[in-house]
């Protein structure tokens, strides 16, 4: 017990730390700052993604092949490498760096937290504790962004030294709570002989296999990928929105700020709201929202337009550790982190396509015009999932 405790206690100071980005409201408008247009400001995020894309499932094999702890520490490396290549670049092609750095660390931090914590849990056969713990690590990680965010505010009118001097400061810290913790026991996948790429293979395999086999999972996989890539997209370019809407930087942190704490108070009562409703229900009704407060901040005067981007946000606090024990449960522990990373590779290829095109449509259209064209782009998407959900049940 005193083992699980420390796992856990520790993975939420790591958490906290990991998560301390002071340039997450802002990077927009330092890169800004440091003459970049939208145009490569949607190459440098699609360059992210593109990382993503081509390192997620390798590195989401190494967590369950080599070790969950072993994945946090090089995915922390790469942190500390995104602050060094922001706080010294002046050219796009140091830029480049810097967000090829950022989305291998997204790589190895994807899946490896959460199946940390469910592993660890298993072990102790609290399984059914994962969705409070699971929210309370969404709800750390977002109050430590919320106290990023306003704090990098008042950095960047001091100087952007400081906002990433403090960046990779903090980011050493992290390295601390991983010291302390202890890889949970969890099922092995079998040695497969020949070369160590073949196992490799194998890997893949099984977490292809888990999508094949579990068809329940696959309407609300793609609805969370594509409500997810809507997001991205609006907290990223809603950084120069606001900004253009006449709100100071100061300002806009601050938004962030509330964005992220009320995100805190979603995450920690997901499981109570998991406990009285069905999973199907309130990804239903959770989608209807979403696309109605994602109307408002299109169309809304200038408070409403703050006000639906909070609501937007909550929706997806409160619903990610749902979707998270959703799916956690219908996986073995040598398959978490793989198959978490094959979401999380779908999701960086629709942002990887989608951010680019976005930041090119508002330079020649607007934001206005721009945010009309995404939701009609996700309605479509989310009306096509459902037709096929209709379609596979009446071929069955």
């Amino acid at each position: 017990m005193f083992k699980t405790k420390q796992n856990i206690y520790m993975l939420y100071f790591y958490i906290f730390f990991a998560q301390l980005f002071f340039d997450r409201a802002l990077w927009v408008i330092y890169l800004g700052d440091k003459g970049m247009g939208f145009g490569q400001i949607g190459i440098l995020e699609a360059l992210l993604h593109l990382a993503i894309v081509l390192f997620e499932v390798p590195t989401g094999m190494v967590a369950d092949l080599y070790g969950r702890k072993i994945s946090l520490v090089i995915g922390n490396i790469f942190s500390l490498l995104y602050g060094l290549f922001m706080l010294v670049s002046g050219t796009f092609s140091m830029f480049t760096l810097a967000f090829l750095s950022m989305g291998l660390m997204v790589t190895f931090h994807s899946g490896a937290e959460q199946a940390f914590a469910y592993d660890t849990l298993k072990n102790n056969k609290r399984e059914q504790d994962y969705t409070r713990v699971v929210g309370s690590m969404t709800a750390i990680a977002l109050l430590s962004l919320s106290l990023a965010k306003f704090l990098g505010g008042f950095m960047a009118d001091i100087s952007w030294e400081l906002v990433y001097g403090s960046m990779i400061f903090t980011h050493l810290l992290a390295v601390v709570p991983l010291i302390f913790l202890k890889e949970p026991e969890r099922e092995k996948t079998e040695a497969i002989s020949g070369r160590w790429y073949n196992q490799w293979v194998h890997q893949f395999k099984l977490g292809l296999n888990v999508w094949k086999n579990n068809p329940v999972i696959h309407q609300p996989v793609l609805l969370f990928i594509l409500a997810s890539a809507v997001m991205v997209i609006i907290v990223f370019y809603g950084q120069e929105y606001f900004i253009q809407l006449g709100y100071s930087p100061v300002v806009v942190g601050a938004v962030f700020t509330v964005e992220g704490l009320l995100g805190v108070v979603m995450a920690k009562i997901a499981y109570k709201v998991e406990k009285r409703f069905k999973f199907f229900k309130i990804l239903y009704y959770g989608l209807g929202l979403f696309i109605f407060f994602l109307a408002l901040f299109i169309f809304s005067s200038d408070w409403a337009i703050l006000l639906s981007f909070l609501f937007l946000a909550q929706l997806l606090s409160l619903f990610d550790p749902i979707f998270s024990a959703f799916v956690q449960n219908v996986l073995t522990s040598n398959v978490r982190s793989t198959f978490f990373s094959l979401i999380g590779l779908t999701e960086s290829f629709v942002i990887m396509i989608s951010f680019p095109l976005f930041g090119f449509a508002i330079e020649r259209t607007g934001f206005t015009d721009g945010f009309a064209g995404l939701m009609l782009v996700f309605t479509v998407s989310v009306s096509i999932t459902f037709l096929f959900q209709k379609f596979k049940r009446a071929s069955h």
